[in-house]
């Protein structure tokens, strides 16, 4: 259940920041390439995801 709520907690994170960044974009008259822009952002996710939850050996 833990890693459920943690991997919900990245997707909303990573959505929320990519929302800000197209706001920004577009008012500065920048199109995004909307595949390119998805793609980087689902890899993003996934790696932060993988940090948060990968354990770690403590000696």
């Amino acid at each position: 259940m833990n890693k459920v709520l943690t991997g919900i907690i990245v997707t909303v994170v990573t959505l929320l920041i990519l929302l800000v960044v197209s706001i920004i974009c577009n008012k500065n008259g920048i199109d995004l390439n909307n595949t390119g822009v998805g793609t980087v952002c689902a890899i993003g996710a996934m790696l932060v995801y993988e940090g948060l939850t990968k354990k770690r050996d403590v000696k």
